[in-house]
């Protein structure tokens, strides 16, 4: 007979597989379509790819893993038994198929009971969550993370694995080491504010754009390798291209080309 936590994670991959299809099919279907460019539509079903792809490589360890509850589990079922729990369960995983069920049950749903085209907006959000989760676990997996990848020992007692985690510098030097990551953030204000004037592109084209270049600078603190220190530099330099953009601008303006 297989052991009750087999049972139990069994238990749990079906609970979840049927209420996902389920949800799909009682979920209520709007009667008219939301009032968004689909410009705006792609980049809101992008979102979710893009923030769970991006955090994932700064997460020191599984989100549904904690070092206190891990102490509190380990103390009463033995060393590593969270860890081992976990690792088998594979929480991203199952709620990336739940919501990839979810979404492809709802887009079919939608397509067959002929509803309006915002219909698919929900489906198709739940679709990308659960690419995005995927990804996640997928990426932490390769990383070696606690939660996700069996480490097998584990420093003081549920923190992350031994000589894991890189070593967080002085501004200084990482400055010197992730000064690539700031040419984003001060060439994007240029970027948006021509493009938007010259060529008359909406907000919603510059969504994805920004949020890449501000997960991009905001990366060397945020994954432990610079002081907080260095994303206020980034925002200062933020504020430079901004100051540069509308200076531009308004020489532009002053030359007749805009």
């Amino acid at each position: 007979m297989p052991p009750r936590s087999t049972l139990l994670i069994g238990a749990l991959w079906a609970l979840s597989i049927c209420s996902a299809v389920q949800g799909a099919y009682l979920m209520p279907l709007p009667d008219h379509s939301p009032q968004m460019s689909s410009a705006m539509m792609a980049t809101l079903l992008a979102l979710p790819v893009l923030f769970f792809g991006a955090m994932s490589f700064w997460m020191s360890h599984s989100p549904f893993y904690h070092p206190a509850l891990a102490r509190f589990v380990d103390t009463r079922l033995g060393a590593h038994a969270l860890e081992g729990f976990l690792v088998r369960l594979k929480p991203l995983l199952m709620f990336a198929t739940t919501a990839v069920l979810q979404g492809l049950a709802g887009l079919w749903h939608s397509y067959t009971t002929g509803a309006a085209p915002g219909a698919y907006f929900v489906p198709g959000f739940m679709l990308s969550g659960g690419v995005g989760f995927a990804l996640v676990h997928v990426v932490l997996r390769l990383r070696r993370v606690v939660g996700v990848y069996s480490t097998g020992t584990i420093r003081e007692a549920g923190s992350l694995p031994a000589g894991a985690g890189p070593r967080r510098t002085s501004l200084r030097d990482a400055l010197r080491a992730y000064w690539w990551t700031l040419i984003g953030v001060v060439l994007f204000p240029t970027a948006a504010v021509l493009a938007g004037e010259l060529l008359d592109l909406a907000f919603e084209y510059f969504v994805l754009p920004f949020l890449a270049v501000a997960l991009l600078a905001a990366w060397p603190h945020l994954s432990g390798r610079a002081p907080y220190s260095f994303w206020l530099v980034a925002t200062g330099v933020w504020l430079v291209g901004g100051v540069l953009a509308f200076t531009l601008l308004e020489l532009l303006h002053l030359l007749g080309l805009a």
